[in-house]
């Protein structure tokens, strides 16, 4: 008889030990400090070259006789990779330091309209854009510059490895070739020079402006013929970066038509670039 009556001690006996060893296991876990919820993610980067543009660069080049790194040709490249960060992102924040005073939101014409666009491209931008000084001359107190763009390497990132353009409008025999003119005012007297601008920096950290503004801008395309008493060579200089682009007409006709690959719009180091700061 006493197996057969102790038996059912010693197994409510483990189910107590166990039962306990259950209760005390959750009131330490219970006692336990919380898990530490992660990190929170950092805040997307913002400024030039970021973002939708992070693949986006800028090389230039010039005729013999323009110095790229000091001058107007500094001057002409901030404010037109300024205008291209500020039409395609949507955002101020874009623009390279100093724009606002060089190129001012409030500005009456012929100054250059405000160049931020309503909202950003609907896809990321990938490649280079070619940029190359024809010429800077004076012009009574000012200054004139002409340079073409060359535009043709930037296609949009479409997605499922297809980069090109979303619009299906691009008329058939669409050449991505314009010609700019600029109208610079020289900064006022007691203005130091910049040191060269030349760097590995996609943007400049600084103002790099040097008091200079931007008075009047005319931009052009191939076809156009309306030519402006401001800008009477405005045929000859198209037709000048036309004949110069580093690239055959066939070439920029396949780039700018239809979907191809991410290798066929590559994104060269920035040229000649701007000094590393803190704010790259």
């Amino acid at each position: 008889m006493g197996p057969q009556v102790n038996a059912p001690r010693t197994q409510r006996r483990s189910i107590l030990i166990v039962v306990a060893a259950l209760g005390a296991a959750v009131l330490v876990a219970g006692c336990s400090a919380p898990p530490t919820a992660p990190p929170p993610s950092p805040p997307p980067p913002k400024g030039p070259w970021t973002g939708l543009l992070a693949d986006y660069r800028v090389v230039w080049s010039a005729e013999p006789g323009i110095d790229l790194l000091t001058g107007p040709a500094v001057v002409v490249r901030a404010y037109e990779e300024s205008s291209i960060g500020g039409l395609t992102s949507g955002s101020a924040d874009f623009l390279y330091p100093g724009f606002d005073h060089a190129a001012p939101r409030d500005a009456a014409p012929p100054a250059p309209k405000w160049p931020v666009a309503e909202k950003p491209t609907p896809y990321p931008l990938v490649g280079t854009d070619r940029d190359h000084i024809l010429r800077i001359d004076p012009s009574g107190d000012n200054v004139i510059a002409v340079y073409c763009n060359w535009g043709y390497g930037i296609a949009e990132d479409l997605g499922g490895g297809k980069y090109g353009a979303h619009s299906p409008s691009t008329p058939p025999g669409y050449d991505a070739v314009g010609a700019i003119w600029l109208m610079l005012s020289p900064p006022p007297s007691g203005y130091s020079p910049l040191p060269p601008q030349k760097g590995p920096a996609p943007a400049p950290a600084d103002d790099v402006f040097g008091g200079w503004r931007v008075t009047q801008r005319l931009p052009v395309l191939p076809g156009d013929t309306r030519v402006p008493a401001e800008w009477p060579t405005m045929i000859d200089d198209v037709n000048t970066c036309v004949a110069t682009a580093p690239d055959p007409p066939d070439r920029r006709l396949f780039l700018t038509h239809g979907t191809h690959p991410r290798s066929d719009f590559p994104a060269l180091p920035p040229s000649p670039g701007w000094p590393a700061g803190n704010r790259q």
